[in-house]
């Protein structure tokens, strides 16, 4: 048996206009780190969040969740895991998508091109142009298979460098040494 639903009820619950979408500049852990600035903009399902303030326009579980990110010249993520795979898709410029645990083996993807990171494989990418790429991510699993798993020397330099830290249910802390003055958006850094 199918279902009809009206204009009113689909624009409400399952309608994500990239106009109204919020990006957060403080993400994830590597947020303030050099090659780690991206602003992530949810769409849908939880997915995997540190920064408890993010969330989606589009709630309900679908057994997958969807983000937009910019990633500024420069910008990306840090060696992280997940325990689900993780596809890539730039939009409107090439991005750089590393893997293994050092971090060392890497493609270059073109606009529209896709890969798939297996789970529990480290992974990152990066923005070697000069100008921020728009990037889509999806992570299995409405809440991205839980807390990500950041490689040892990210965490280290996250809590050296920038005072943030993940705390045991796999969000962000502020030590004492965080800076709120230090968060800059991540496309004018």
């Amino acid at each position: 048996m199918t279902r009809n639903i009206d204009v009113a009820e689909m624009e409400r619950t399952r309608t994500a206009r990239f106009g109204r979408l919020k990006a957060f500049d403080l993400a994830f852990v590597d947020s303030l780190l050099p090659g780690g600035r991206k602003q992530n903009i949810k769409v849908i399902g939880k997915g995997v969040v540190e920064n408890p303030e993010m969330n989606p326009p589009i709630t309900e579980d679908h057994g997958f969740t969807v983000s937009w990110i910019r990633v500024p010249p420069g910008g990306g993520a840090h060696l992280h895991s997940h325990q689900t795979p993780e596809v890539f898709i730039p939009i409107d410029g090439p991005i750089t998508v590393f893997w293994n645990d050092d971090g060392q083996t890497s493609t270059a993807l073109e606009p529209l091109d896709c890969i798939s990171v297996p789970t529990g494989v480290m992974r990152g990418f990066r923005n070697h142009t000069d100008r921020t790429v728009l990037m889509l991510a999806m992570v299995g699993g409405h809440t991205g298979g839980g807390s990500v798993t950041w490689h040892e020397d990210v965490l280290r330099r996250a809590a050296e460098e920038t005072g943030l830290s993940v705390d045991e249910r796999g969000q962000l802390e502020r030590l004492p040494t965080f800076d709120p003055k230090k968060v800059p958006s991540a496309l004018e850094a």
